[in-house]
């Protein structure tokens, strides 16, 4: 983005600090506007009826998240809550619909970005639907670290991966019996990468 751009954003932004386990919005909520977060991460999730939870995404520090309102005037679309302490930017929607009308290279990046997430939400119908517990497990720790996972625990992996966590912990001991990973104080650390792309093609 072009400095005037950035001065035009930094203008109308709020700077908004909450705790751990803070809940921004819920789904179906009123769309207020765009959260950028500057520190910590943000969990993105839908809940069943039955009340399981399914994780859509993690927005970590640099992203930013609830764009799809700005352009549709519709609720939220799911529920959006702190993973940590976090600290974030709010750009109210109006305000931002009006950088966007003075400023189409914005209005473009933001589509470009919202293209992008469609395609992230495809893949993750692909893993929902075509690969086993194992297979997205394995997806995930690759995806987190060369070397050791996220800080999620076994409950959020689950809620990320579409199952619970028994099945997790599970597939984990299936994974150190294979030597693929070591379990040491909660992080999981790869040993043998190529054994963990395997598992998601099974």
């Amino acid at each position: 983005m072009s400095d005037d751009i950035l001065e035009e954003l930094r203008a109308v932004a709020v700077v908004t600090d909450n705790y751990a386990g803070h809940i921004l919005f819920l789904e179906g909520d009123p769309a207020a506007g765009l959260h950028i977060v500057l520190h910590g991460r943000v969990k993105i999730s839908r809940f069943a009826r039955s009340g399981r939870e399914q994780v859509v995404t993690v927005i970590q520090a640099g992203h930013y998240f609830n764009m799809v309102p700005v352009f549709d005037d519709r609720p939220c679309p799911a529920n959006a809550q702190l993973l940590d302490d976090s600290r974030l930017l709010f750009l109210q929607t109006d305000d931002l619909r009006a950088v966007m009308a003075r400023h189409p290279a914005l209005s473009l990046a933001l589509l470009h970005d919202i293209a992008s997430f469609t395609r992230m939400l495809v893949n993750l119908v692909d893993d929902l639907s075509l690969h086993s517990v194992q297979g997205r497990l394995a997806r995930l720790l690759l995806q987190n670290s060369d070397a050791v996972t996220a800080p999620l625990t076994q409950a959020e992996i689950a809620a990320q991966l579409g199952t619970v966590r028994e099945m997790v912990g599970r597939s984990l001991r299936a994974f150190e019996a294979l030597g693929l990973i070591r379990i040491d104080r909660g992080a999981v650390h790869i040993l043998d990468s190529a054994g963990l792309y395997a598992q998601i093609e099974e």
